[in-house]
């Protein structure tokens, strides 16, 4: 038997942050994440979440319990029994440091955290910062892999945390791109998606659209939101910004991600206004997949990926982006420039099974480095 066919024996738990369901009517990035690499892994990948009953596919799903509070320690606990009792070859912890250093504790399995976003040095009084700095550093130096979303994240971990020497890789979020069908013929609609917070940039865009789209009576606009309870004057804001266009604008909360998605195979132009320095911005990446031409602030992670591919704002604000649409709405050769390459792009660098292998080989990496620790005299071997 082969090396690749004894790998795809291989158990790897994926354990979700606390409120994550890995549900299909619910799903988040991460969940999305972690569903793509779960499909496409040469490794038996099952998944730790609070799960529901339509959960999104895996080799197994466990269901944890759903603390009230965030009471990292007791749901660590819960985990940690289910790794003793399933063995796995590795445990990737998705996001949250203090739970994958408590089940660190706890288990002999080599743990990888995955970060989705920055990880931010601590603030506040000196000796504070200086005590939670080196208990952090000792957390993530105790690892046996770190994962980042982008190089933007990496670059920004390594200038902050130094003295981490854990292994690490950046392993991007990827799309199925076989499974992502853009139209040929485009709806002339300007998407944009996105939570309803300030720094995604969505009332600035609603603003810019309710300047340009009453000169384009055959354009519309649709806006796909989510997370509303944090800033529900933001999202009345920007309902309000859209109410003049009538029947040009829709204003839609919660879809599911394959009605995201087919909006995204149609619509000829998006938009990804972010204010703040995005981690990655999935946002950008699936307009790409779905062939719109996209006009991007290149904040953060949207710059890498949209390289070339895309129209860049000089600001989020409503005045340049209103431009920016006009110049999309008025050169189509433009518009399918972009798409064509974005789309490319996706191709080339983005696409799940190039993003699934990346991981399965850092995980393999893990698990030899700990296998020679743990073993020495029989190793378990890819």
């Amino acid at each position: 038997m082969g090396a690749l066919d004894e790998a795809a024996k291989w158990r790897i738990l994926q354990v979700l942050p606390r409120g994550m369901r890995y549900a299909q009517g619910a799903a988040t990035s991460i969940d999305l994440y972690v569903s793509e690499m779960a499909a496409n892994s040469r490794f038996r990948v099952e998944v730790m979440a609070e799960s529901s009953d339509r959960p999104l596919p895996a080799a197994a799903v466990h269901a944890l319990p759903r603390f009230a509070f965030a009471e990292t320690q007791r749901r660590s606990r819960c985990v940690a029994a289910l790794v003793e009792s399933l063995r796995p070859a590795a445990v990737v912890v998705q996001q949250h440091l203090p739970s994958a250093a408590a089940l660190r504790a706890r288990v002999n399995a080599p743990i990888i955290l995955q970060k989705h976003n920055f990880l931010r040095v601590s603030r506040g009084a000196i000796w504070l910062r200086d005590a939670s700095h080196w208990r952090r550093t000792r957390q993530l130096n105790a690892l046996a892999g770190l994962t980042f979303v982008s190089q933007v994240v990496l670059a920004q971990f390594e200038q902050d945390w130094p003295e981490v020497t854990t292994p690490r890789r950046v392993v991007a979020n990827g799309v199925d791109a076989k499974a992502w069908r853009p139209a040929q013929e485009r709806d002339r609609t300007v998407l944009v998606v996105g939570r309803v917070t300030p720094e995604k940039g969505l009332l600035d865009a609603a603003l810019a659209l309710a300047a340009v789209l009453p000169r384009h009576s055959d354009w519309t606009t649709t806006f796909v939101v989510s997370e509303l309870q944090r800033f529900p004057d933001y999202f009345t804001a920007i309902g309000a910004a859209l109410a003049p266009l009538g029947a040009q604008a829709r204003l839609l909360v919660g879809r599911p991600y394959e009605e995201v998605k087919a909006l995204n195979e149609r619509a000829a132009i998006a938009l990804a206004p972010s204010v703040w320095r995005e981690p990655f911005g999935r946002t950008g990446l699936e307009a790409h997949a779905g062939g719109a031409a996209l006009a991007s602030s290149g904040s953060g992670g949207l710059r890498e990926i949209s390289g070339e591919a895309a129209l860049y704002l000089d600001s989020v604000e409503p005045a340049r982006i209103a431009a920016a649409v006009e110049a999309l709405i008025g050169d189509e050769p433009l518009r399918r420039r972009l798409a064509a390459e974005g789309r490319a792009r996706v191709e080339r660098l983005f696409d799940v099974r190039r993003v699934s292998a990346a991981l399965d080989d850092f995980c393999a990496e893990a698990i030899e480095r700990a296998n020679r620790r743990l073993a020495p005299a029989n190793p378990l071997t890819l």
